[in-house]
């Protein structure tokens, strides 16, 4: 990969007025947070909920944007003795490094800032777990929407998709874990639910911060069992590794898709 080719990918970032935007957001959400819940606990609860809404989408999207800005000077480089992967990984750590980092500031600089006046003790580990969380989820949907992007030439329809898979792991998923928990309510249905949270990134990131929390609830009947089977350690681990396979699938098969592509 060509360092100089990421340094301009990421520089080249912090020139759109969108991840300034994306910064100043959580920046004002999660000094707002702070200032009137006064407890990192509860700041954690409230972001977490916004977290796996707000970054997913903005990933997709933005991530599905750059790349079709991005084609005719892919295809200057195209031009150029570059192998066709280093361009592609140079554009997709570019972005979602920037990315991660208007997230990570955003939400960092105020924790630092009302760290003294908190009520409550400044659960360091815990606040790390959300930006830890944040960054994965960055990573994956940026992977989807270089896949995406990639797959489509017409970019309604990569639009459309990008859209559909936000859906999906924030909305379909959690429907068709509630149909199967009404429907088959008569069985034992722990095992194959937890089996199935592997299904979706953003239930798997909630499970790697709730388990800090004492308030599985929110995670509702999947992270309630992923709780009760696992210890801490264990539930840590197995999280960690399944959100790592959860980037590199969509960015293996999206830098297959881009070697193959006729530009």
């Amino acid at each position: 990969m060509s360092i100089k080719l990421l340094k301009y990918e990421f520089f080249n970032m912090y020139r759109n007025k969108w991840i300034i935007f994306y910064f100043i957001f959580f920046l004002v959400l999660t000094t707002a947070l702070f200032y009137f819940a006064k407890s990192p606990a509860k700041v954690v609860a409230t972001l977490l909920q916004l977290i796996i809404l707000v970054i997913p989408l903005t990933s997709l999207i933005l991530g599905t944007i750059f790349m079709y800005d991005s084609r005719n000077f892919i295809e200057l480089l195209l031009s150029l003795p570059i192998k066709r992967s280093s361009i592609y990984i140079s554009k997709y750590l570019g972005t979602t490094i920037s990315l991660s980092i208007s997230f990570a500031l955003g939400v960092i600089i105020p924790y630092l800032f009302f760290i003294k006046s908190l009520e409550e003790p400044p659960e360091y580990f815990l606040y790390f777990s959300l930006v830890i969380a944040g960054i994965f989820l960055t990573f994956i949907f940026v992977a989807f929407a270089f896949l995406i992007a990639t797959f489509f030439e017409d970019r309604v329809k990569g639009f459309g998709s990008s859209i559909l898979v936000w859906l999906y792991t924030t909305l379909i998923y959690d429907g068709i874990i509630l149909f199967i928990i009404i429907y088959f309510k008569d069985y034992p249905l722990e095992k194959p639910v937890l089996l199935m949270s592997i299904l979706n990134p953003i239930d798997i990131a909630r499970i790697f911060v709730i388990l800090k929390l004492d308030i599985a609830a929110l995670l509702g009947y999947t992270g309630a069992v992923f709780q009760k089977f696992f210890d801490t350690k264990l539930g840590i681990s197995v999280s960690f590794g399944v959100l790592f396979v959860w980037i590199f699938f969509p960015l293996i098969v999206g830098l297959y898709k881009f070697r193959k592509k006729d530009f």
